[in-house]
């Protein structure tokens, strides 16, 4: 009987399912379920951002030929997120693969183990009953010759010396072999019973293995399903993004004259403003004239501004409540690969969010272009020898006349998408003299 196997701690079967319980877990608890929901929400999110973005740089480029662009910049922008699902995929494949591995491998030991540990059951159980038998026909000899001899009948009753000595000896030597083979049967009968028991917990064991295996078996499956799941969407997306490529390019060639409209232009950026600069410095200064005229002391307006364009709210504010998107500055066209100059910055907000003023002054026009679509152009008088002047683009309606004095904050117009537009937002502009400026001097 082997002594080893009979022995064998349960510490090492019970260390390797602690070490697997995290494979064997199965779902992944609501809180990590959430997780993963809330990481894609604002990756969707970003996503949107980054596209409206994008959406914003598109002025000036034909719809069409913007919305093809967008497709393929929103499959590009999902590209890396479908490459990562398809990496924790085959990670969790590699996992399932192996835990059904280690699995199989600990209900083969045990099986085996069952096999030999019957074997050595059924071997103890033979030996315990053949001892147990020869100790009853023992015991049945002496009951029916009187019992076994006693000290003083083997003295009594002897033939010579001789034969008293010789039935001295067999009567101790028989002695001594009843009293090993009843130690004997109870060794027996206590390995015998130790195998018995750790063959019950070997055999509890296998029922659990069998019912792990079935689990394992089950996760590598739907492990398998996932990584295909998730091999065919990237598969798919990599299919779209080379077919809206050949896409994009076909109608790049078919809208190319609009790359025309998209020249370099130079610091004096829109000439209608240049014009009516100058026109609002001349219209200034035959105030001031007909004041100093008239004898009469100017009237405060906020600094250096003309009394036409007093500042009654004092300060420089952001025209919307939302975030600037878009710099001021030369910046690289996405479609067409050509440098442009940024006249301004830019704010996405909701087509009919309302158009403040960014500072007090007086509204000079409100104009249309296929470019800047509906604009209302605002006069600030004159800081620092320079006539300033701010611009909103694009407006999807104006709240304001020509001529009216505004305060800063004030409601000049509301947020549109018109002219040379690909998505609701504000372009705003600041001049000095009629040159566009960087507004985040002002702002």
């Amino acid at each position: 009987m082997s002594q080893s196997i009979l022995h064998r701690p349960l510490t090492i079967i019970v260390t390797a399912m602690l070490v697997l319980t995290p494979m064997l877990a199965g779902p992944m608890p609501s809180a990590s379920a959430d997780g993963d929901k809330d990481d894609k929400v604002a990756e969707r999110a970003t996503i949107d951002q980054e596209l409206e973005d994008l959406r914003i740089e598109l002025g000036g480029v034909n719809e069409e030929l913007a919305d093809t662009y967008l497709a393929l910049a929103e499959t590009e922008l999902m590209i890396p997120q479908a490459q990562q699902e398809l990496e924790d995929a085959q990670a969790e494949l590699a996992l399932a693969r192996e835990e059904d591995q280690l699995t199989g491998e600990r209900l083969t030991a045990a099986q085996d183990e069952e096999k030999e540990l019957s074997g050595d059951v059924e071997t103890g159980q033979d030996e315990v009953d053949r001892s147990d038998d020869e100790l009853a026909e023992v015991a049945l000899s002496a009951y029916k010759g009187g019992g076994l001899p006693s000290p003083s009948t083997i003295y009594i009753g002897g033939g010579s010396p001789q034969d008293t000595v010789d039935r001295s000896m067999n009567y101790r030597i028989t002695m001594a072999s009843q009293g090993s083979r009843l130690d004997t049967l109870r060794s027996d009968q206590a390995v015998t019973e130790n195998s018995a028991d750790r063959l019950t917990a070997v055999r509890e064991e296998i029922d659990a293995l069998k019912l792990e295996a079935e689990a394992a078996v089950e996760r590598t499956t739907t492990a398998e399903e996932a990584a295909a799941t998730a091999k065919a969407d990237l598969d798919a997306l990599y299919a779209t993004q080379q077919s809206q490529r050949d896409d994009l390019e076909a109608k790049k060639v078919k809208y190319q004259e609009d790359e025309a409209n998209l020249e370099t232009r130079s610091s004096t950026l829109d000439e209608e403003i240049e014009e009516l600069a100058s026109q609002e410095r001349e219209r200034e200064e035959r105030a001031r004239q007909q004041e100093q005229q008239e004898e009469q002391p100017p009237k405060d307006s906020g600094g250096d501004s003309s009394n036409s364009s007093a500042n009654t709210g004092g300060g420089w504010v952001y025209p919307v409540n939302d975030r600037l998107n878009s710099n001021f500055g030369w910046r690289y066209h996405p479609i067409y690969h050509t440098r442009k100059l940024h006249a301004g910055v830019d704010f996405p907000s909701a087509c009919g969010t309302a158009v403040g003023s960014t500072h007090s002054g007086r509204v000079i026009a409100r104009t249309y272009n296929s470019g800047a679509g509906n604009k209302i152009i605002l006069s600030h008088g004159i800081h620092n020898g320079k006539l300033v002047t701010s611009s909103y683009h694009h407006l999807q309606s104006y709240a304001l006349p020509v001529g009216a004095q505004v305060s800063a904050g004030e409601t000049v117009g509301y947020v549109g998408t018109t002219g040379s537009s690909t998505g609701c937002h504000l372009h705003f502009e600041i001049q000095e003299d009629g040159n566009s400026i960087n507004p985040t001097n002002y702002i």
